[in-house]
């Protein structure tokens, strides 16, 4: 399966309004079909249909192992190494 020049200019035709190298887009256009005839002619009936690569069973012991755990703000000031004030971490003054 190839594509000619009168092909490419006929799918471009609208789609763009910008200078083409005509001999680059048809190599490339044709190695693209070339690809899919390759691929095409691959036999995947032994291969099971997928929704994702991941294994459900991985997916579920992920969300096992997950903890909701939260923190209150005291917890959360207590991180901190800078001075606590009103509530608030103090940070040095930057701006004079």
């Amino acid at each position: 399966m190839s594509i000619t020049q009168d092909q490419i200019k006929k799918i471009t035709k609208n789609l763009a309004k910008l200078p083409i190298a005509w001999d680059k887009i048809e190599h490339d256009l044709n190695s693209i079909l070339w690809y899919i005839k390759v691929l095409n002619e691959i036999d995947t009936s032994w291969v099971i249909p997928t929704v994702s690569v991941i294994k459900n069973k991985s997916i579920n012991q992920y969300k096992a192992k997950e903890t909701k755990t939260t923190a209150n703000p005291i917890e959360l000031l207590k991180c901190s190494k800078n001075k606590i004030i009103a509530w608030q971490i103090a940070i040095w003054n930057i701006m004079k």
